[in-house]
């Protein structure tokens, strides 16, 4: 199947990475950061949203979310970066670009690679050797997803791959961290960034059938054959 760039309909789940300028520095203090959730909070709210997990690393960003009927990612992920840019613009008297041209995205499916693909994201600051132990870096959804508590960003009982997890909260979250404690190996690592410079989707067997019925058919070309009355 061909790639699924941009694909709009609501209900999908995207993974969406936006790099700094050059691969430059987006957040050079934690102040940054909090300030990115904040905008983030902010335009849940207005585009109504789900957050399954998110990642602000120093120079790009990890998101995963369902979109809502309110907007589409490219709506969302406009509103993010100009919000986000100006408060940068500002705070440190820059008037350059702040992010590169255009986001990667990819369309993940509702079951293990949902998990998987949150395994990436969160798993993310201990591949850069930026933390040892997942749960010490601050500006991650790890944390809110394994707690026993919801949370306003995180729409943690939304996901389905999460509460297929265990009966309860409890035993949801337990599993969660249980799974997190496992590095993704090489092949999961490969396919994910794969999806994301092609566009192509992280998807299983069963929802990339569901997506093929989904998309409009192709039209045969050529002019249709007549019918002739006997």
């Amino acid at each position: 199947m061909g790639r699924y760039r941009r694909y709009l309909q609501a209900g999908l789940i995207h993974h969406i990475v936006n790099r700094g300028n050059n691969r430059q520095a987006i957040f050079l203090e934690p102040d940054d950061q909090r300030h990115y959730l904040r905008c983030l909070y902010h335009y849940k709210k207005k585009y109504v949203f789900k957050l399954f997990a998110f990642c602000l690393m120093t120079n790009h960003v990890h998101l995963l979310l369902r979109v809502g009927d309110r907007g589409t990612i490219s709506k969302i992920m406009q509103s993010l970066t100009v919000a986000y840019c100006r408060w940068y613009n500002y705070k440190y008297k820059n008037s350059g670009h702040v992010w590169q041209g255009r986001f990667s995205s990819s369309l993940v499916s509702d079951d293990e690679y949902l998990l998987t693909a949150m395994q990436y994201i969160e798993q993310n600051p201990v591949r850069a050797g930026m933390v040892k132990d997942i749960a010490d870096y601050l500006f991650s959804s790890y944390k809110l997803n394994i707690r026993n508590a919801s949370s306003k960003l995180l729409d943690r009982n939304e996901n389905p791959a999460f509460c297929a997890l265990g009966e309860d909260d409890a035993a949801k979250c337990f599993a969660y961290r249980e799974m997190m404690q496992r590095l993704l190996n090489e092949d999961s690592l490969k396919d994910i960034r794969k999806s994301l410079e092609g566009n192509n989707g992280y998807l299983s067997e069963r929802f990339r059938r569901q997506m093929e019925e989904m998309l409009p058919k192709k039209r045969k070309r050529g002019r249709p054959r007549k019918i002739i009355n006997a």
